[in-house]
C-alpha cells in the first residue's frame, strides 16, 4: 500500500498540541504547587506525588497503546488523551482532599500516555513510515517550548486569579489543543502480522538493548533535571542559570532539524550517548571552575533535548515501521518506571553522597549508556560505528562555534 504524503501543516499543529499538552500536565505543578500548598495546607512532596502517580499510570497503560491506535486511529487516540488531560484539570480545580487530587492525577496519567510524544509519534510512524522522521524532530522543537510558555503563563494567571480558576483556564487550553490535532488524518493504523510481531532472536536482543538504553537515559535525565536548581545553588550561582537548560534543549533540536537526513537516527544516538560522559565531566569540574556548572546546564539541556528525538526515531532503525507502536508500547515501560523513581533516587543520592557524589554516579551510568549505544549501532551495521564517530568528529571540527553553544561547553 502506498504511503500517503504528510500534510504540510501537521508539524505546526501537532507541535502546538504537544506544547499545550505538556504545559497543562507535566509542567503544571512547577507553577501551581506553592499556591496550592498555601491554600490547601498540603506539603509540596504530597502535591508532586500526584505527578509520580501519573507516570506510573502511564506505564500501566502503555501495553494497550498499539491496540488502541489500531482500533480507533491516531487522531481519536491523541484527541481523547488531550480531552482527558483537560478534564483532569477541571477535576484538580474541584479537588477538596488529597485522594481527590491523586485521583485526578491518575486520570491525567492516562491522558498523558494517550496524547504526549510517544503515542503521537507511533501514530505518525504507522501512517507515514520513514517520512515521519523529520516531522518528529519539528514537533519536538515546538513541544520543547512548553515550560518556557506555560511557566510564565501560569504565574501571570496566578497574579489575577486563584489556582482553581487558573486550572480551569488550562482546561480551555486543552480544548484548543484537541482541536489542533484534527489535522492528523482520521485513519486506523496498520497492525503488524503476528509473524512480524514475533521477534526474531536478533530483533529481540535489539529490543532489550533499546529498553535498557532508554531506561538508563530517562533515569539520569529525569533525576538530573528534577534536582537542577539544587545543583545550581550548590555552586552559589543564580537560579536563573537554569534558563540555559531550555536554551540548550531547543538549540539542539533546532540543530537536528537543520541537519535533516544527514543526521540519521543511529548517528544521533551515538553522538548523544558519547556526549553524555563528557558533559558530566564538565559538571564535575565545577568544583574547580564555578562557571563549568553553567556549561553543564547548557550542555546537558542540549543532550536532554536530543534524547526525546533519539527515543522516537531509533526504533525506525531497529524495527519495522508496522511494529513500531507495539514494540515501543512495551519497551518504553522500564523508562516510564525509571521516570517515576528517579526524583526520589536522586534525592537520596544528593543527601547521602552529596551533589558531587551524585554526579559521579550519573557519570558512571553514562558510560554504560555510551556502551549500549555502541553495541546497538554495531549490531545494526558494523561499519556504522566508525562512520558515526567520524561524522561526529567532523561536525565538531568544522562547526565548532555552533557545537560550543550546545554540547561542548
Amino acid at each position: 500500500m502506498e504511503t500517503p504524503a504528510l500534510p504540510r501543516r501537521l508539524a505546526l499543529t501537532a507541535g502546538c498540541n504537544q506544547l499545550i499538552n505538556w504545559g497543562i500536565s507535566f509542567y503544571m505543578p512547577g507553577t501551581f504547587a506553592l499556591a496550592i500548598s498555601a491554600d490547601k495546607g498540603w506539603s509540596t512532596p504530597q502535591i508532586y506525588l500526584g505527578l509520580t502517580l501519573a507516570m506510573l499510570m502511564m506505564a500501566a497503560v502503555s501495553p494497550f497503546i498499539a491496540r488502541l491506535l489500531a482500533r480507533f486511529g491516531g487522531q481519536r487516540v491523541v484527541m481523547g488523551g488531550t480531552l482527558l488531560i483537560a478534564a483532569s484539570c477541571m477535576a484538580m480545580a474541584s479537588a477538596s482532599s488529597l485522594p481527590g487530587w491523586y485521583g485526578a492525577w491518575l486520570l491525567t496519567g492516562i491522558g498523558m500516555r494517550l496524547s504526549l510524544y510517544d503515542a503521537l509519534f507511533a501514530a505518525l510512524v504507522n501512517l507515514y513510515g520513514q517520512q515521519a522522521r523529520r516531522t518528529i524532530s519539528r514537533i519536538t522543537l515546538a513541544g520543547g517550548l512548553a515550560s518556557a510558555v506555560f511557566w510564565p503563563l501560569g504565574d501571570a494567571l496566578l497574579n489575577v486569579m486563584g489556582w482553581q480558576d487558573a486550572l480551569r483556564i488550562y482546561a480551555l487550553f486543552g480544548l484548543l489543543s484537541a482541536a489542533l490535532i484534527r489535522q492528523l488524518p482520521h485513519k486506523r493504523l496498520a497492525v503488524a502480522a503476528k509473524a512480524q510481531v514475533a521477534a526474531a532472536d536478533g530483533e529481540r536482543v535489539n529490543g532489550w538493548l533499546y529498553a535498557s538504553f532508554i531506561a538508563l537515559i530517562t533515569f539520569v535525565s529525569n533525576g538530573t533535571s528534577t534536582h537542577l536548581p539544587e545543583f545550581i545553588a550548590s555552586f552559589g550561582l543564580p537560579v536563573a542559570v537554569g534558563i540555559l537548560w531550555g536554551l540548550g534543549q531547543t538549540g539542539a533540536r533546532l540543530m537536528d532539524v537543520l541537519a535533516g537526513a544527514r543526521l540519521t537516527p543511529l548517528k544521533l544516538t551515538l553522538l548523544t550517548a558519547l556526549a553524555m560522559p563528557f558533559c558530566f565531566l564538565i559538571g564535575l569540574s565545577s568544583t574547580f571552575f564555578i562557571w563549568s556548572a553553567a556549561g553543564f546546564v547548557l550542555g546537558y539541556g542540549a543532550i536532554n533535548g536530543l534524547v526525546t528525538i533519539v527515543k522516537a526515531t531509533l526504533p525506525l532503525e531497529l524495527f519495522s515501521t508496522q511494529s513500531y507502536a507495539s514494540r515501543t508500547g512495551m519497551l518504553l515501560i522500564p523508562g516510564q518506571l525509571m521516570a517515576a523513581a528517579s526524583p526520589f533516587a536522586y534525592a537520596w543520592f544528593n543527601k547521602t553522597l552529596g551533589i558531587t557524589g551524585a554526579m559521579w554516579v550519573s557519570a558512571g551510568l553514562t558510560l554504560v549508556i555510551a556502551g549500549l549505544a555502541l553495541v546497538m549501532v554495531r549490531r545494526s551495521n558494523p561499519q556504522n560505528v566508525s562512520h558515526c564517530i567520524q561524522s561526529a568528529t567532523m561536525t565538531r571540527r568544522y562547526k565548532k562555534p555552533r557545537a560550543a553553544n550546545i554540547s561542548d561547553t
